[in-house]
């Protein structure tokens, strides 16, 4: 891992699965060429302030307009290959991995995630969960074929909350594909079949680009901010207790945004001297 001054876990090398890893690098990759073959993408889906590539997104999100949380919609000709994706059996041993090694390193952060999706879904049964062994609301499959961000933050995720990325393909890992995080001046290499887990709304990060020919995807979990906000608002936005809200709910509402630093840096697993 990789701390702060304070010794908190700020990044998190998860490395691969233990059991079975090549069989899952492999399985997965099938996977996400299948998809990509599939979908039907417009230039909005390969070309975007993250990078020239092809994403896709499933699960629940909230922002960008949206009176309440809902289920991310996909044009109907990618929605059964999307679907597919993430009933894959390696795609789901490869999520089952990711959860558990967010629950080594940051426990408290997982138990806040899985709290935050577990109440958003008993409060409105339309929403989706993705996987039954993930605490994140939502995941995005870049799909490549030539996956390398450009330098940017994810400003909509939760600001000290955790991403894991997962990086698959055929590509010279000493060449191209490494992770940047340009705030802590790190650059780290980043084969196919890892999982680096950080706080990507809090970081900014981009990729160094693969060779020509090479083949590179990604695979990202998040849930919003503003999942967060609804929940801890009594599943309200704070445009509607601003506006409609009783004094109890406004000064609730200003404490809470008062202490979002204190009580997500809490959160973080700090590691002895």
């Amino acid at each position: 891992p990789i701390l702060d001054i304070q010794h908190r876990i700020i990044v998190y090398l998860a490395g691969q699965p233990r059991e079975r890893s090549e069989e899952v690098k492999d399985g997965v990759w099938r996977a996400f060429e299948g998809a990509l073959a599939q979908c039907s993408v417009s230039d909005a889906d390969s070309h975007h302030h993250r990078g020239n590539y092809t994403q896709l997104s499933i699960g629940i999100s909230y922002g960008g307009g949206q009176k309440r949380p809902g289920n991310l919609r996909n044009r109907p000709a990618n929605v059964h290959a999307l679907d597919q994706l993430r009933t894959n059996p390696w795609v789901q041993r490869l999520v089952g991995f990711i959860d558990r090694a967010y629950e080594t390193a940051f426990p408290n952060l997982r138990k806040e995630y899985e709290k935050i999706l577990n109440n958003l879904i008993q409060n409105d049964s339309r929403l989706r969960r993705n996987w039954v062994n993930s605490s994140f609301a939502a995941a995005t499959f870049n799909l490549g074929p030539s996956t390398s961000t450009f330098r940017h933050r994810d400003y909509l995720n939760y600001v000290l909350g955790m991403c894991p990325v997962y990086a698959g393909g055929n590509f010279d890992s000493k060449q191209g594909g490494h992770l940047i995080l340009w705030d802590l001046k790190l650059v780290i290499q980043f084969p196919a079949g890892s999982t680096i887990i950080f706080p990507s709304a809090l970081l900014e990060h981009s990729n160094v680009p693969i060779q020509p020919g090479e083949l590179r995807f990604s695979f990202t979990q998040f849930t919003a901010a503003g999942l967060f906000r609804w929940v801890y608002n009594g599943f309200k936005s704070d445009r509607e207790i601003i506006e409609n809200g009783q004094c109890v709910e406004k000064v609730g509402l200003q404490m809470r945004k008062e202490r979002v630093w204190a009580r997500g840096l809490k959160l973080f697993t700090t590691r002895k001297r």
